[in-house]
């Protein structure tokens, strides 16, 4: 008899491994339907997130027997980089699925404080269980992108994932995304063989130019890895010797050739934000400045300012806002919660 009608378990699944299925199975054993909620969901893919929310709500499903696989619901929720967002979002969602009276149970391993948000939700009742196994989902991927080949990885990570799980990703592997994702992850290798020996404090600092005129947002599309061909904020690292704001406008103008004079874009800036949550860059911990510049355009008689697409992008447009939303799993790492933070537009 279960104890619950509806258990919860929190994931971002990427990838789905035998640690994960301790928590799927426990919440099945208590509750008359579990809800899943699929962390990283609606993202570009990344050496992080290297798969849709769809991808690994097959992986989780494939592992149960047809009748189990019925009793789940999956939840895609997005990275906010905001707690109080994401939080919502999963009450929200949850809500939805819960009738008035029934017992909520959220599972969990309570193991370190990569797991702090399961304390956010104090009303729900938590079933803590204790790990059997020591897997790292992180680990994992770095096997799947450094190894040779899929076939070397998969052999090198068998004993932690289940046969179905294994059998997906040797799918998966004959797709063209893996075999961009290897080449982001050597590229990010390598960088950080480079960046070793120069202090954190002088790379760990970006600045983002966000530039918009007539509804529309002056975006690029990347020319090089990471994110190779995703949409983009224009900017960069900051040099050594200028500010924040001087770093943002030379970035902007080495980007997007933008024909508009330094002294009128610092005449447009609105704000400037700092994101620096951990997890927004797969480069490591970096924290970015962005700087949003509203433009008038009373010297260009109404016409569009010019831009050209140089230095790290292969081309540039002035996209309206409102297909924004449209563009979000072709954004780049966390842009789109940068743009939807300053220009104040909702996600889908």
């Amino acid at each position: 008899m279960t104890k619950y009608q509806k258990a919860i378990v929190i994931g971002r699944y990427q990838i789905y491994h035998k640690g994960h299925e301790q928590l799927t199975r426990r919440a099945l054993e208590i509750a008359d339907k579990v809800l899943v909620i699929v962390g990283s969901s609606f993202q570009s893919r990344n050496i992080r997130n290297p798969f849709k929310w769809t991808e690994r709500a097959a992986m989780i499903a494939a592992t149960l027997p047809e009748g189990e696989q019925a009793r789940l619901t999956f939840l895609p929720v997005r990275d906010y980089y905001d707690d109080t967002l994401w939080n919502a979002d999963v009450r929200r969602q949850v809500g939805a699925c819960v009738a008035d009276g029934e017992r909520v149970a959220l599972v969990g391993f309570n193991k370190d404080e990569s797991t702090y948000y399961l304390d956010n939700f104090p009303d729900w009742s938590m079933e803590a269980i204790k790990s059997e196994l020591d897997i790292d989902a992180t680990a994992l991927r770095q096997q799947l992108f450094a190894a040779e080949n899929a076939e070397t990885a998969l052999a090198n990570i068998a004993s932690r994932i289940s046969v179905p799980v294994r059998d997906f990703l040797n799918d998966w592997a004959k797709n063209p995304e893996y075999a961009v994702l290897k080449a982001e992850y050597a590229k990010i290798a390598e960088e950080n063989q480079v960046y070793a020996s120069i202090p954190w404090d002088i790379i760990a600092t970006t600045v983002d130019a966000v530039v918009t005129v007539n509804d529309h947002v002056l975006l690029g599309k990347r020319k090089y890895y990471p994110g190779k061909g995703l949409w983009a904020i224009p900017g960069g690292f900051l040099e050594k010797r200028e500010s924040l704001l001087q770093g943002a406008i030379r970035e902007l103008k080495e980007e997007t050739s933008l024909n508009v004079p330094d002294a009128s874009l610092r005449d447009c800036l609105q704000q400037v934000k700092v994101f620096s949550h951990p997890r927004r860059s797969c480069r490591g911990r970096v924290i970015t400045h962005a700087h949003h510049f509203a433009l008038t355009i009373p010297w260009l008689d109404g016409s569009w300012p010019e831009i050209k697409a140089a230095d790290d992008l292969e081309s540039v447009a002035w996209i309206p806002i409102t297909q924004l939303p449209a563009l979000e799993e072709t954004l780049f790492e966390d842009h789109f919660a940068i743009l939807c933070n300053l220009l104040s537009f909702q996600a889908k």
